[in-house]
């Protein structure tokens, strides 16, 4: 047994330094030249939403940088096909403030259904709402027809790269009407422009002040309009009178009052400030402090 371990031992010495020197040799790596379609399957991949049918022969025939050449200027690309589809999207022809008194009579409409038929599980569709939803299907399919058929490939990604760097949340209240204006008129002008350029562009956003409750900022010492209305509203809490019940007695209104106007903003959100500087510029490990976070805000406060 003494004399198998000795050689165990004696073997792993006399080994050792072999398999660390092949480790420490450093490695020689032959570089191999991709074809001229290889390089176009590459760029397709990696500038755009992947090769159609064709594409990648197209491309290689034209030559690769002289392809990137002219993604490089989305402008001067002639992108026929895809406008003559986006003519079937009828999003396209409504603005923000369409959107907006379009989502304000949808949610009165199930508000009279609910009051009228006394139940909350009222499920009627009315024609507006059906419209409603089917302008919010064709704004989600829109960004689709437009990755597959828009010859401005490396646009339509970087659309979609700064939607996402700078996102906002389509379903959370004001944005179900805010965001189709947001990506039409604020990340899509400025998707191949400069940086600081979208970065204001995204922070003066209704969609963007929405999503991130800029909005609910509040200067100190000062009083909400929205509290000063639930101040000066003398029958707060009062049932419809579709229920034909009696009103609540003043201590229950005044109860009522009390915990709305603690629901009110106050003081200055901090909220877009953080993600100004965690996500859309210096990152986690940027180096700001939160009172940087603070002073980001009360300035972004100063500026709205």
């Amino acid at each position: 047994m003494k004399y198998r371990v000795l050689t165990c031992l004696l073997a792993t010495v006399l080994v050792w330094p072999i398999v660390g020197a092949q480790r420490a040799a450093p490695l020689h790596v032959v570089p191999v030249a991709l074809s001229p379609r290889d390089s176009a399957v590459h760029a397709l991949n990696r500038l755009a939403y992947g090769p159609r049918p064709g594409e990648a022969d197209r491309v290689a025939a034209e030559g690769v940088m002289h392809w990137i050449d002219r993604q490089l200027v989305p402008r001067k690309m002639d992108d026929g096909a895809l406008a003559r589809r986006e003519h079937d999207f009828r999003i396209l022809e409504y603005d923000r403030g369409d959107l907006a008194g379009m989502y304000a009579e949808v949610q009165r409409e199930r508000r009279e259904r609910k009051q009228t038929a006394n139940q909350a599980s009222d499920t009627t569709v009315t024609p507006r709402e059906q419209t409603a939803r089917r302008l919010a299907g064709q704004f989600q399919e829109l960004a689709v027809v437009r990755a597959a058929l828009s010859e401005r490939q490396l646009y339509e990604v970087m659309v979609d790269f700064w939607t996402n760097h700078f996102n906002v949340y389509f379903a959370k209240g004001a944005d179900r009407f805010l965001t189709p204006d947001y990506i039409e008129h604020t990340i899509r002008p400025k998707a191949m422009g400069k940086f600081e350029d979208l970065l204001i562009a995204t922070a003066e956003s209704p969609a963007m002040l929405f999503y991130l409750d800029n909005w609910e900022s509040v200067a100190p010492g000062s009083v909400p309009p929205a509290a000063m209305r639930v101040r000066a509203r003398p029958l707060l809490g009062r049932r419809p009178a579709v229920f034909s019940l009696p009103p609540r007695d003043p201590a229950e209104q005044d109860s009522m009052r009390q915990r709305a106007l603690q629901r009110m903003p106050q003081g200055i959100n901090e909220n877009y400030a953080r993600e100004l500087l965690e996500l859309h510029t210096l990152g986690v490990d940027g180096g700001y402090t939160s009172g940087s976070t603070e002073a980001m805000a009360r300035t972004r406060e100063s500026a709205s």
